[in-house]
């Protein structure tokens, strides 16, 4: 199987402003405007910081592949949640990290179940590497 045929998506942004604030194009005309966080001195408190479209990306992404794992196996996940925390950390000059941590809400699914369909879905996510698991036990 080549690359291409294991492609199921491809999208492109492109950034483009100053250093205070930029806009990003995406398909079908998606716009976002972003600005640096708070802790950096942005004021502009309209647009979306870097941290925190990681931290729905990964929120989304997550409870999607849970989506998934739970149509395979029967799970109910009516009023579910993921929530992810996004940390920006500054560990010397120039020099910055994200520590990411996520926790999980499966009121629907016995407490049994629910670390092998947690564990199950961040496998199957993409963005999943790295973070760190909060809260797998939440009802």
């Amino acid at each position: 199987m080549t690359d291409t045929d294991r492609a199921l998506y491809t999208t492109t942004v492109a950034s483009r402003g100053g250093p205070d604030r930029v806009e990003a194009d995406g398909d079908a005309d998606h716009r976002l405007l972003i600005s640096a966080p708070p802790a950096l001195e942005s004021t502009d408190r309209g647009a979306w910081n870097p941290e925190q479209l990681y931290a729905a990306a990964v929120a989304s992404c997550l409870h999607q592949a849970l989506g998934v794992v739970a149509s395979e196996v029967g799970a109910d996940l009516t009023g579910s949640e993921v929530h992810a925390a996004v940390t920006l950390e500054h560990s010397g000059a120039l020099r910055y990290h994200f520590t990411t941590r996520v926790s999980v809400a499966l009121p629907r699914v016995d407490a049994a179940r629910r670390p092998t369909l947690i564990g199950q879905a961040l496998r199957s996510c993409p963005m999943a590497a790295d973070i760190e698991l909060d809260g797998t036990d939440r009802g």
